[in-house]
């Protein structure tokens, strides 16, 4: 317990010790500043620490060099980022554009088809088609609802598409005219020769019945002749709408008549929109 109070009670050291070795220590580094010791430990000590100074500057500025090219990087990151989004961004609006103008074409052509004829017409998106072109026939976005009817004539701005064979509230289907089970009084517009136009397999029309005198040839144009076929009185093809160009003449198997091949007017499969004649 003696032992316990004596460590008790033993002084603590004093707190201005350090305080007063580094003021003695600064006051001998003043008073001998100019003398030849303290200059050569001065010049020493330079000498010694400038290579070091040096390296720990260098190096900093290799650490600075690679901070800034480090933020360059993804500011660049940045501005690619918006730049490729600003890309995108234009190339959409620049296909809207396109397809707005093509659309507006594609409208007008119609229109001024539309203001040719002396009927009453509806126009109609196209909604489906058979990629294959084994079913002659394609879809309208247009039925009943629009005052289309089984019979109506289809046609595009460069000829005759086909007639309405199916109505729906909102849809109507058309059978082309290049199904076999199409047949149209037809004439040649040179000549005047008369036949029937019937659809075949593939993308041609048949022109048949044309009288082996009449002078046919290939790029002839053919159009509706606006005459009833068979027992019918009238025809459902007002006169006068293109079906095709002759492409080819050959002797029929009655060597009395020819038969003329023909390339449609109407590219099906880039039909778009189409006029429906309701008269």
């Amino acid at each position: 317990m003696a032992t316990l109070g004596r460590s008790r009670n033993r002084p603590r050291p004093s707190a201005l010790r350090p305080f007063l070795f580094l003021f003695m220590l600064s006051l001998l580094i003043f008073v001998t500043r100019n003398t030849d010791v303290t200059r050569a430990v001065s010049s020493g000590a330079t000498t010694v620490l400038v290579p070091v100074q040096s390296a720990l500057a260098d190096l900093g500025a290799g650490v600075d060099r690679i901070v800034q090219a480090t933020l360059e990087i993804e500011r660049l990151r940045g501005d690619n980022t918006r730049l490729r989004e600003e890309n995108e961004r234009l190339l959409l609006e620049s296909v809207r554009l396109r397809e707005q103008a093509v659309a507006v074409e594609q409208l007008a052509k119609l229109d001024a088809t539309a203001r040719a004829l002396p009927y009453e017409t509806v126009s109609a998106p196209v909604i489906a088609r058979d990629p294959s072109g084994v079913l002659r026939s394609i879809v309208i976005g247009g039925g009943s609802g629009a005052g289309i009817a089984v019979g109506h004539v289809v046609l595009s701005e460069q000829g005759l598409v086909g007639r309405v064979s199916e109505v729906g509230p909102n849809y109507a289907k058309v059978l082309l005219v290049t199904d076999s089970s199409s047949v149209v009084s037809a004439l040649v517009q040179g000549s005047r020769a008369t036949g029937l136009v019937r659809g075949q397999f593939g993308d041609t029309l048949v022109m048949d019945w044309i009288l082996q005198t009449e002078p046919v040839k290939a790029g002839d144009i053919v159009v509706t002749a606006g005459l009833g076929t068979g027992s019918e009185l009238h025809s459902l093809y007002p006169k006068g709408l293109v079906l095709g160009r002759v492409v080819e003449v050959a002797k029929a198997s009655d060597a009395a008549y020819l038969r003329a091949i023909l390339l449609p007017a109407v590219d099906v499969r880039r039909l778009e929109r189409v006029l429906v004649v309701k008269d």
